[in-house]
């Protein structure tokens, strides 16, 4: 399937939104993930497939979580990483409920990885889309990636693969055959506000608790 058909309906992505918003208004509430229940979703939701769930207070971040790795149907890997961007993300405190009122949420869908075969950074660049590729870059244990929207700073294929070695913690001014790339695309909508928390609160109140390895 081509990432065009692959792309999700207006319609989904607002229920995505929703899953994203309400996930977050239950954690505020009990600290706990809900998992969606499956069957109220389209065939496209309950699709494995990766995310990641960016969140924002006043034009700052203020978490950010996923995977490239696709392991879970989407809705719920939309609920998952929605509460940890919030609540456990590492980077940031956990978020209040003073700030709910002026989050935007924004997620990003991805497509399945596309594994590259090269032996050199010559055949990786001559083979990714700048501006619309992200990048994962794979040397043994060590591994990074950037999402797509790290061409809008880095232009230069170049020295975006620099800085990916670079994140990867390789040498930055060195290339290994031995280095593995995927690229990937992705689909990315968000909402500015919550539509009302005391509602989305009740809602994701009735949604059944994560119980299981999460």
């Amino acid at each position: 399937m081509s990432v065009e058909q692959s792309r999700l309906p207006k319609s989904d992505r607002e229920r995505l939104l929703d899953v994203a918003e309400q996930s977050i208004a239950a954690g505020l509430q009990t600290r706990r993930i809900v998992e969606p229940e499956l069957v109220s979703y389209s065939d496209a939701l309950r699709h494995v497939q990766a995310s990641f769930v960016t969140l924002r207070t006043d034009e700052q971040l203020r978490g950010c979580v996923g995977s490239v790795e696709a392991s879970d149907p989407l809705v719920f890997d939309v609920s998952h990483n929605a509460f940890r961007a919030a609540f456990n993300n590492g980077r940031y405190p956990a978020l209040t409920e003073a700030e709910f009122p002026s989050l935007t949420i924004q997620v990003t869908v991805l497509s399945p990885l596309k594994h590259l075969i090269t032996r050199s950074l010559g055949d990786v660049i001559a083979k990714i889309q700048p501006g619309v590729d992200g990048v994962v870059l794979r040397l043994g244990r060590r591994h990074a990636m950037f999402l797509p929207e790290i061409w809008e700073t880095l232009q230069d294929p170049v020295e975006l693969f620099r800085h990916l070695r670079l994140k990867a913690g390789l040498p930055p001014e060195r290339w290994s055959p031995r280095i593995r790339v995927s690229t990937f695309q992705t689909q990315r909508f968000s909402r500015l506000k919550p539509v009302d928390f005391i509602n989305r609160s009740e809602s994701a109140a009735g949604s059944r608790p994560l119980t299981a390895h999460r």
